[in-house]
């Protein structure tokens, strides 16, 4: 079920293909990284969607905000940590920060590279965010994002990149599987945990997840963020035009796994409930794009339709963890991000033409991806060090009345979203909000 002649042969190539040698095509990564800017709109529109109407505004600060911050603080520390010089500690960079050092030449394009990188970073970011949604106040998330673009995801990155230690000791990632969505879905889980749960109108926590507010948005952003990260995915062959044979292959892969993945989710969730499902259509989609991420550029085409279908379970049934489980994940980021990244990184060592077991390559591949899994989840863990002080400290999450009113009544100068019958809830506590970052 080749989809060209002699595959293995050409595919093998391509994975002994060393970018080193080659010219980069800075045209082909600039425009797929200016495109790839869309999953900025893409995560607003999921998180405008994924909570209530009274915390409509509060959701998209939180995307673009989160952007802003990443794009800062990856640019002043973050690129230098992932691509500087680590003088042989094969741990972390030690210059090129804040733009100093940059070249620019056949071999090596900071600019550029920066402006993609930052994509990666982005999600990370944005990951994070969805799993804070009404219950935080965005100066503790601030922090925590400056830390995440600043120095978890950028030391992450290193130990991925070329001479990285996780790359000397053997683990593979085309585009991100594990230290972009696997990465950040865990800091989202570990957010969400310490958050706990939304409370309702009565001001109670609330024992499940709450009814999306807009799954139209859900849908449009998921549409959007699928379209972005399948031009991140192929502006990760960085050789564009000179290196065709992968680019086209990426591509293909890419809409074949997102197609089966969508399937899958929406087949599954209407044999379950007996109706059709927008979300898990439009979600589903984005689950299988993060799972083919780490294997794009190395498998067949019904090995990234496997990978497709694989992914659409994973979605339902994480999604049915998580309903019953004390974890508040309004945007469903663990079921679409963490499960498919874990999947994809560990596909490495079972489907590829060049590694996987199931090819004929032996099981020694999938223990490196299982060790590289294990450290991105620890590494991913690390952000707990920054939640539980913030929380500790009561400046993390908004007091329970501010909570029952949103935070957009809050924090953000009123709701996005004004009915013409809409009556104002009664204070549920006697004690008023006090004003001030820190309270």
């Amino acid at each position: 079920m080749n989809h060209l002649p002699d595959t293995a042969a050409v595919i093998n190539a391509a994975s002994n293909y060393t970018p080193l040698l080659a010219g980069i095509d800075s045209t082909w990564v600039l425009v797929t990284s200016f495109s790839a800017l869309l999953t900025i709109l893409g995560f607003a529109f999921i998180s405008s969607g994924a909570v209530r109407y009274k915390s409509v505004q509060s959701a998209i600060i939180t995307v673009l905000l989160g952007a802003v911050i990443t794009i800062l603080f990856f640019w002043l520390l973050g690129y230098g940590f992932a691509f500087g010089d680590d003088k042989g500690n094969k741990f972390i960079g030690i210059n090129r920060f804040a733009g100093t050092g940059y070249l620019a030449n056949a071999t090596r394009d900071d600019y550029t590279n920066l402006i993609f990188q930052s994509i990666g970073a982005i999600i990370v970011s944005s990951l994070f965010g969805l799993g804070t949604l009404e219950r935080s106040r965005f100066f503790s998330v601030s922090v925590c994002l400056a830390v995440i673009s600043g120095f978890l995801y950028p030391t992450l990155l290193h130990w991925i990149q070329p001479n990285g230690w996780l790359n000397k000791f053997g683990f593979i990632d085309f585009a991100g599987s594990s230290y972009i969505h696997l990465f950040g879905g865990v800091t989202a889980l570990v957010v969400s945990i310490f958050l706990k749960e939304r409370r309702d109108q009565s001001g109670n926590v609330h024992p499940g997840i709450f009814p999306h507010h807009s799954p139209i948005n859900i849908g449009y952003g998921s549409i959007i963020l699928t379209i972005a990260t399948l031009i991140f995915i192929n502006g990760s062959n960085k050789q564009g035009k000179s290196n065709k044979y992968e680019q086209g292959l990426i591509a293909v892969n890419t809409l074949v796994a997102t197609t089966f993945s969508a399937l899958t989710s929406f087949i599954v969730q209407y044999l379950k409930t007996h109706k059709t499902s927008l979300i898990a259509l439009a979600r589903g989609s984005v689950a299988g794009i993060v799972a083919i991420s780490a294997i794009a550029n190395d498998v067949r085409i019904w090995e990234s339709a496997l990978t497709g279908i694989l992914a659409g379970l994973i979605y339902i049934i994480l999604i049915l963890i998580i309903k019953r489980s004390h974890v508040d994940d309004p945007a469903y980021t663990i079921a679409t991000h963490l499960g498919p990244g874990l999947l994809g990184t560990l596909l490495v060592g079972v489907l590829t033409i060049s590694k996987g077991f199931v090819t004929g390559n032996g099981f020694k591949q999938f223990g490196l991806q299982l060790v590289g899994a294990l450290a991105v989840i620890g590494w991913g863990l690390l952000i707990a060090l920054f939640v539980i002080p913030l929380k500790g400290t009561g400046v993390f999450k908004i007091n329970p009345l501010q909570e029952s009113q949103g935070i957009d009544t809050s924090y953000a100068g009123g709701e996005a979203i004004q009915f013409i019958d809409e009556q104002p809830e009664p204070a549920l506590l006697s004690s008023t909000p006090k004003k001030g970052i820190f309270q």
